[in-house]
């Protein structure tokens, strides 16, 4: 998880003249375009055509994202629990009423009323 979150970084401040594309994922089904292209053969394409950090930027990033890959809050991550608790209590409420279908007003209600009351003893 802490190549993939440097990966990001180093991916963004890739120029022509120093691709940084060690930590980026291998193979054709690849997000970066570079390891892609390699894998198929190809000629990568051009870095012009995207938009990259510049170094001053990348220096002013990389505290945060030495922040994410502490083993801290990797070890919340993988524990499957996230930074914002309200997502938890979101996602109890979408389940039991889901957003792509409409529901009436009283149906919505019983729904939130039902998962703060899970959320709060803990059965989430």
């Amino acid at each position: 998880m802490k190549t993939a979150i440097y990966a990001s970084l180093m991916h963004c401040s890739s120029t022509d003249k120093k691709p940084i594309h060690g930590k980026c994922l291998e193979g054709e089904s690849s997000w970066c375009f570079y390891k892609r292209a390699i894998a198929k053969g190809e000629t990568p394409g051009l870095h012009s055509s995207m938009r990259t950090y510049l170094s001053p930027l990348v220096e002013k990033i990389m505290p945060v994202h030495q922040r994410l890959t502490s083993d801290t809050i990797l070890k919340r991550c993988v524990a499957g629990k996230t930074q914002n608790s309200n997502e938890s209590l979101h996602s109890c409420i979408w389940r039991k009423c889901p957003k792509e279908v409409f529901v009436s007003k009283r149906r919505l209600e019983i729904a939130v009323t039902d998962a703060i009351e899970k959320h709060n003893l803990g059965y989430v």
